[in-house]
């Protein structure tokens, strides 16, 4: 008779990195701010009648669809490659243990099952766009030692343009979430 088995556990889903944190170790003075849109606000400020009408709603994420957001022209090689990180389908309003709900929109959402893909990505379009309105939105100008901590489930985040040829120098920790979008 051989050693006792050790229980099957089932594969638990990932859980969405729920902090990040970015340290400015060199940064360009003229450019490269980061903006973060708050989409807890956004959702809760959304007309109750539409709130009502996106739950429920799944949408497709990947890093493909943000890829090719920004480089539309890529090759066959770079798709595939980018192909090989596996999509999710969440909840388009993502309701917390706790109670907080928010938005999940972004550059990896892509598709809205059961609309057409037209549909779908207006719709995804539109709710992006009403989340990064200024009212949701705050722009970090970066100091050397600056420390930024932010909640990835309710924020988006991106950085604004600087020089390709200035120096920026980042250091990105992130912190793994508890709970899984369900």
């Amino acid at each position: 008779m051989g050693p006792p088995s050790t229980p099957r556990r089932r594969p638990r889903a990932a859980a969405p990195t729920r902090l990040t944190l970015l340290t400015a170790r060199e940064v360009d003075p003229a450019g490269g701010d980061t903006e973060f849109a708050h989409t807890f606000l956004a959702y809760e400020q959304l007309p109750e009648k539409e709130k009502a009408e996106l739950r429920g709603l799944r949408v497709a994420h990947s890093f493909a669809t943000a890829q090719l957001r920004a480089h539309p022209d890529a090759s066959e090689q770079e798709r595939a490659v980018w192909q090989r990180v596996a999509a999710r389908t969440h909840p388009l309003v993502w309701t917390r243990s706790n109670g907080r709900t928010s938005l999940l929109v972004g550059a990896t959402a892509g598709e809205v099952a059961g609309l057409e893909e037209e549909e779908g990505h207006a719709l995804l379009e539109r709710l992006t766009r009403w989340a990064t309105q200024p009212r949701f939105v705050l722009r970090h100008r970066w100091r050397r030692g600056d420390l930024v901590i932010w909640d990835n489930t309710g924020m988006l985040h991106r950085a604004l343009p600087f020089e390709p040829t200035s120096r920026r120098l980042m250091h990105r920790t992130t912190l793994v979430g508890e709970e899984t979008v369900a």
